[in-house]
């Protein structure tokens, strides 16, 4: 397995930034290249030492990172105008809120036991970047679903993951905006990594 460690500076978090970039047997095929970004959730929806309006404006600057810096490195290396973003519990929830958010940039959504509801975070605090941060606030009101139209969405979950309602949340979100997706309820799984594990390659190798 190929992996790579790449760090830079970024404007956007005014530091140092870090990502993995590696593989498994479909990167050794080289059909994908997975990019693996540092997260910094314990500077931003975890830290309680600052307030939560500057604990979303952390996470956008986050974003920027992810959007614009790692993007751009994927479509350089891969020659595609869009990439594919996953992530498990609140990864997934950072894969999904970036997809929904940025469609133009993104052709694939995987999210495994997606932990999609963030307001536990912000302590009764809300502002207009909390509402446009939390799917299920702002997805409701698209006013253009068709934006989603050339994207593929995975809701994978299972029968013992403790965050399958909310999987089911989103699901129905989408549904009702007439998006197209996989919910994905499988039977034996549950919210850890062993489950993950399997089901990355099981949806890639559905592509």
């Amino acid at each position: 397995m190929n992996e790579r460690y790449i760090r830079w500076y970024t404007p956007w978090l005014s530091r140092e930034f870090e990502m993995l970039a590696f593989g498994s047997e479909f990167v050794d095929a080289g059909r994908v290249t997975v990019c693996c970004p540092d997260a910094i959730d314990l500077e931003s929806f975890y830290n309680k030492s600052i307030h939560p309006a500057d604990r979303m404006r952390t996470h956008n600057a986050y974003e920027n990172v992810i959007v614009h810096d790692v993007f751009d490195l994927a479509r350089r290396e891969c020659g595609c105008h869009r990439v594919a973003v996953c992530g498990a519990s609140l990864g997934a929830y950072h894969a999904g809120n970036i997809a929904f958010r940025h469609p133009d940039a993104v052709t694939l959504l995987i999210s495994l036991s997606g932990s999609f509801d963030i307001s536990s975070f912000f302590d009764g605090y809300h502002d207009d970047n909390i509402y446009f941060n939390s799917p299920y606030e702002y997805l409701p009101n698209v006013p253009d679903p068709w934006k989603y139209n050339h994207m593929g969405i995975i809701i994978g979950t299972g029968e013992w993951d403790n965050t399958r309602d909310e999987s089911y949340r989103v699901s129905g979100i989408l549904n009702s905006k007439g998006i197209k997706h996989w919910l994905d309820d499988g039977k034996w799984r549950g919210h850890d990594w062993n489950y993950w594990r399997d089901m990355l390659p099981y949806y890639l190798s559905r592509l």
